[in-house]
């Protein structure tokens, strides 16, 4: 580990977004909250509709992953 590195800076995903629309949703919800995540493609759809219906692995920093699962769990629920 580098000098500079923390423990809890490691990424975890803490969901699976179905598609690239809903993935920017739950990246604004977790901005909005102070928690920086980021999206990263996944699933092999056809390569002629590009990458926009593959799902999204949501990444955040390990020390916001409760927080976000909470937070993306409250708002699927309203």
């Amino acid at each position: 580990m580098a000098h500079d590195e923390h423990p809890d800076d490691r990424l975890v995903k803490v969901a699976i977004a179905p598609n690239e629309i809903i993935a920017a949703m739950w990246l604004g919800w977790l901005e909005e909250e102070g928690i920086r995540a980021l999206a990263r493609v996944g699933g092999s759809g056809p390569a002629y509709f590009g990458t926009m219906i593959n799902e999204r692995a949501i990444y955040v920093l390990e020390r916001d992953a409760d927080r976000a699962r909470a937070i993306l769990d409250a708002d699927a629920l309203e």
